[in-house]
């Protein structure tokens, strides 16, 4: 399949002495402090790879030269699969990869009405991300309140999976579940065999910040990295409140949680795929609550898109998120600033980039394609401006001489698709016209769009047998889990 991966990394804050004294602090908080493993399991294999540990308090102390030789192990880049396993994306090489918000905790539906979702909410969520063309991953975006809890999960992943050909999230919260969805995945595959061949299933491990990783998370990771299923590790620290106030304390703690976790993953397996990340941001002192679109997320997405760089790792990071309440200005201006600055920093994948509102504890359906418009922008920004003997246009120039137009040439004719941005949604009709159409405002025409895809688009059907499988299995899982 042909998609279209821009390329990113233009954009650097940190000069190569300050990466290496963000490094070199790093190592001295590993060995001075340590960091505290609760997954028994974890804590043994750090034991065994020579990491100094005391068992009563859990916390392992990791010495340059072990840091070093066990997070070199981890690959540089690796392909991720979709549903179709002829959609993949190339995690690594400054390839810019787009997501729609995930694990929301509430829906915004497109008659604005707020609320807890529904199973049906994810397979909508799902339809919208496989049409919207910027979009390359759909994630596990919210959470269905018509199933049990425990398996809502599961669910999702087999909504995104019947309503997109395109990557999606896994499910790593615990080693029950994580094992749960890779049973999923060996239905869908057809074999456990070709589960290793395709990593498919993306799992999220956020360190408990300060300097933890947590039990169930963890556990699960350490099942997803054996069978070669991509983990990322991206902490959620608040600058003055997890995380010291200043954004180099900041990324010095992150550094030590994202490479302790990174070195689980390359303990299990070496090799094992895994993206270096960051949720990070400053905790706002008026209110209490993280500042999610605050300009400082874009500041340290580009820090960690360079550090990962400085370690060989593909990067996963944040932008387009908004503290607004609905798809407003507030959120255009947050949104689009956040997640430019994390594309120019050459983030491989960008996690919350469509459909977030309220700091991501709601899932718009409107903001999914608003946001996709801003992603193609952004993918435009990123492409440059090409220079070769044709695009310089000279024989187009003198062709044409003074006062003349270039509307209509067959040069204009062949290349504007290719070289100028074409919105869907933007408006740059003249008022008359706009007033024509009945004054509608960007959220409106989202909306109308949306419920389009909903009601036209036709995604790529499942196997009939492996629905028919999948549909089984989910029916036994959730029978166990209402014992």
């Amino acid at each position: 399949m042909d998609i279209k991966e821009p390329i990113g990394g233009q954009l650097e804050i940190l000069s190569r002495n300050d990466i290496e004294r963000i490094h070199g602090a790093t190592v001295e908080v590993l060995w001075r402090l340590g960091v505290k493993v609760w997954e028994p399991s974890a804590f043994k294999l750090f034991k065994r790879a020579g990491a100094e540990v005391n068992e009563k308090t859990k916390m392992v102390r990791i010495s340059e030269s072990l840091l070093k030789e066990t997070v070199s192990r981890a690959p540089p880049e690796f392909y991720m699969y979709g549903r179709d396993p002829r959609y993949k994306l190339r995690m690594g090489a400054n390839r810019v990869h787009f997501s729609i918000v995930g694990q929301t905790v509430r829906v915004q539906d497109l008659d604005g009405t707020v609320r807890d979702a529904k199973l049906k909410d994810a397979e909508d969520i799902a339809k919208i991300g496989d049409y919207c063309e910027h979009i390359h991953h759909v994630s596990v975006g919210t959470t269905p309140k018509d199933v049990p809890d425990e398996v809502h999960g599961l669910h999702h992943i087999w909504a995104n999976w019947e309503n997109s050909v395109k990557t999606t999230d896994g499910y790593n919260y615990g080693a029950n579940l994580a094992k749960r969805t890779l049973q999923m995945l060996s239905i869908l595959r057809g074999g456990d065999e070709e589960i290793l061949k395709t990593p498919t299933l993306l799992g999220f491990t956020n360190p408990v910040s300060p300097m933890q990783l947590s039990a169930d998370l963890v556990a699960g990771a350490m099942l997803y990295s054996r069978y070669n299923q991509p983990m990322l590790y991206a902490p959620e620290a608040l600058a003055g409140g997890t995380a010291p106030v200043t954004l180099a304390g900041l990324l010095v703690q992150q550094n030590a949680e994202v490479l302790s976790g990174i070195m689980v993953s390359q303990l299990v397996r070496p090799g094992a795929p895994v993206l270096y990340g960051t949720v990070s941001a400053v905790l706002d002192m008026k209110t209490g609550a993280p500042a999610l679109g605050g300009p400082e997320v874009g500041l340290i997405n580009i820090a960690t898109a360079q550090l990962a760089r400085n370690y060989n790792l593909p990067s996963r990071g944040t932008g387009g998120n908004t503290d607004s309440k609905v798809n407003d200005l507030q959120a255009g201006y947050e949104s689009s600033t956040t997640l430019l600055m994390a594309a120019l920093a050459g983030m491989n994948f960008i996690y919350d980039a469509a459909g977030s509102i309220e700091g991501s504890l709601t899932m718009s359906m409107e903001k999914i394609v608003t946001d996709n418009e801003l992603c193609g922008m952004i993918t435009r920004i990123l492409d440059g401006v090409e220079i070769s003997d044709e695009s310089l246009a000279v024989d187009e120039i003198c062709k044409a001489g003074p006062s003349a137009s270039h509307l209509g040439t067959t040069f204009t004719m062949r290349r504007f698709k290719t070289e100028h941005f074409m919105p869907a949604l933007l408006d740059r009709t003249h008022r008359d016209s706009w007033s024509r159409n009945g004054e509608k405002d960007m959220p409106a025409r989202a909306r109308e769009r949306a419920k389009w895809i909903l009601k036209e688009h036709i995604p790529e059907p499942v196997d009939a047998s492996v629905t028919a499988d999948m549909e089984r299995f989910l029916k036994k899982v959730t029978k166990e889990v209402a014992r």
